[in-house]
């Protein structure tokens, strides 16, 4: 960056990626984009360039971040069906639940997850937030393993993202989650877009929304996902600890798929806390202050 002034960084348009200096870094949003497949093929690493799409992403560094000192702790925070990532705006910037992760020294992103601000946690969403991953390891000064956080609709991309990628994450928080794609979005849509959203970024046969097709999210429904009965009950394996904030009377996202959630876990042996919260405001899943210092309290539980 010799010869440039701080402020000014340089932005390689044909792939999203750039270059900025260590103080406008602390100072500023760091947007940023990554070129997923459209495709719904598992093996989309090499796709046609027809089906390329430059995704949306976000990168926030504390002010503690040094490229050249000890790595901060990374988090994915997935939004939800409120808004996501452009250009030049995050959604989750309107809160403060990402305040007193970057005041205690973590960095944080996420990424739109494909065209749709209705990601649903699908193939677009979770291949989207690997590549930024893999490109902010690439480009920043931050660890390998990271901390995973899902808001509303989040809940299903962080959760999907979870289960592809456990190797690099290390636990999982989650605000008035999604957990259930069919229970808690198809039968209760909060938008009118709800229903043909799923029905676009899961691949369904008949792309209106007026038809479910459980064969099409197989394998991508948080819920069901490696839950199977053992003759006597549910039985889920999941691969990190996992905490849950939800208002037991939320009627946008309810609370039952939580609690089953972490019925199934336990039956299974794996460690799934629930913070149930006398409240109908579907707004907690964009945090409170108790909700978030209690976050921050569960990340920095495995002394990491």
């Amino acid at each position: 960056m010799n010869g440039f002034h701080p402020s000014i960084r340089i932005v390689l348009a044909w792939t999203g990626w750039f270059l900025l200096s260590d103080a406008t870094a602390q100072q500023k949003d760091i947007f940023f984009k990554v070129p997923i497949s459209l495709r719904f093929s598992e093996n989309a690493e090499n796709p046609g360039s027809d089906s390329i799409y430059q995704d949306n992403a976000i990168l926030k560094l504390p002010a503690n971040y040094s490229k050249n000192g000890k790595p901060v702790r990374l988090v994915y925070m997935a939004h939800g069906a409120g808004g996501g990532v452009t250009d030049s705006t995050w959604f989750l910037n309107k809160f403060a639940l990402k305040d007193s992760l970057l005041a205690n020294g973590y960095a944080i992103f996420d990424v739109n997850g494909g065209p749709l601000v209705e990601n649903m946690g699908g193939r677009w969403s979770v291949q989207s937030a690997f590549k930024a991953y893999r490109y902010i390891r690439k480009n920043f000064n931050v660890h390998e393993k990271i901390f995973v956080g899902g808001f509303s609709m989040g809940g299903c991309s962080s959760a999907n993202f979870v289960y592809r990628h456990s190797n690099i994450v290390i636990a999982h928080g989650m605000y008035s989650p999604v957990l259930d794609l069919y229970g808690q979005a198809w039968q209760n849509p909060w938008l009118r877009t709800t229903r043909k959203a799923i029905a676009e970024t899961h691949n369904f046969r008949n792309k209106t929304g007026t038809v479910w097709e459980p064969e099409s999210v197989k394998g991508w429904n948080p819920l069901l996902v490696s839950t199977f009965d053992n003759g006597e009950e549910s039985v889920k394996t999941y691969p990190v600890p996992v905490k849950i904030w939800h208002g037991t009377g939320d009627r946008v996202v309810t609370i039952s798929a939580t609690r089953n959630f972490k019925k199934y876990i336990e039956n299974g042996g794996g460690e799934c806390e629930v913070s149930e919260m006398d409240s109908d405001d579907h707004g907690l899943s964009c945090g409170s202050p108790e909700m978030n210092h209690e976050l921050l309290l569960f990340f920095k539980r495995f002394g990491l």
